[in-house]
């Protein structure tokens, strides 16, 4: 008897332990695949510049993992859609796209506002803040515009605000925002890195280069910022700025 208690005792704490961990995760049932495919074709050019089929369904399985896994809240006015999430997902996984292993640790929930906002979260068109990493007390939170996510993926302008975060929280994986993602970068490449960061940073500062002035803030918001202009006008870094391009191929591996 006592055998049989303590089978039955084991067998509900692995109950247990199962069950927590699946709490706050969509069932899989839940995920409509099909639909997921669908957004994926007619929204996202990036999926559809994949090369191969397997590629695209290595892909689209990952969008759907990172659905299932994050948390999505809409506050105020707000009403986010599967399409919507879909959107955030691509936008995350676009960056680790040649790192089939990473996950974002350090992100448990994505808070969404119809609107830009401010710093104390009141939205409006008048507001200028499209999305956010959160700390403190938002730490393993993003917060994000819904009408600047749409809009990230509807203009191919060089301004992609869920990547531009996204990028935000792979620099902070090693712990500090410092503009030298350290898991992605090789130890070789991070003294030229930063030496061509901070040539650059002067040349917008000279307006001697059609780079978003944003960039010039600091060393971190440089990375997210050139990490817009790689997915989104790889054409025009090349172009303008070789060096950089080549730097960033490397660390994102797409060369």
């Amino acid at each position: 008897m006592g055998i049989l208690l303590m089978i039955i005792f084991i067998g509900g704490i692995v109950y247990l332990l199962r069950y927590s961990s699946r709490r706050g995760k969509k069932e899989t049932t839940s995920v409509p695949l099909s639909e997921i495919e669908r957004i994926l074709n007619e929204d996202v050019d990036f999926y559809g510049k994949i090369a191969t089929l397997e590629q695209k369904i290595i892909f689209k399985d990952r969008v759907v993992q990172f659905i299932r896994q994050m948390k999505f809240t809409s506050v105020g006015n707000a009403k986010h859609t599967l399409k919507d999430e879909v959107l955030i997902a691509t936008s995350a996984i676009m960056p680790l796209y040649s790192f089939p292993d990473w996950e974002y640790r350090n992100l448990h929930e994505i808070i969404l506002y119809d609107d830009h906002f401010d710093s104390d979260f009141s939205v409006s068109e008048n507001k200028h803040i499209m999305g956010m990493v959160g700390d403190g007390a938002m730490n393993n939170t993003m917060i994000l515009s819904l009408r600047a996510l749409r809009e990230g993926f509807e203009e191919r302008d060089g301004s992609h605000t869920a990547l531009h975060e996204f990028i935000h929280l792979i620099d902070k994986a090693d712990g500090t925002v410092d503009g030298v993602p350290e898991y992605l970068i090789p130890k070789t490449l991070i003294e030229p890195w930063l030496r061509h960061i901070r040539g650059t940073i002067s040349e917008i500062k000279n307006q001697e280069t059609e780079i978003n002035p944003y960039a010039a803030t600091n060393e971190s918001e440089f990375f997210a910022v050139i990490s817009e202009y790689f997915f989104e006008k790889p054409g025009m870094l090349q172009r303008e700025h070789p060096v950089l391009y080549d730097m960033l191929n490397k660390m994102f591996k797409r060369y």
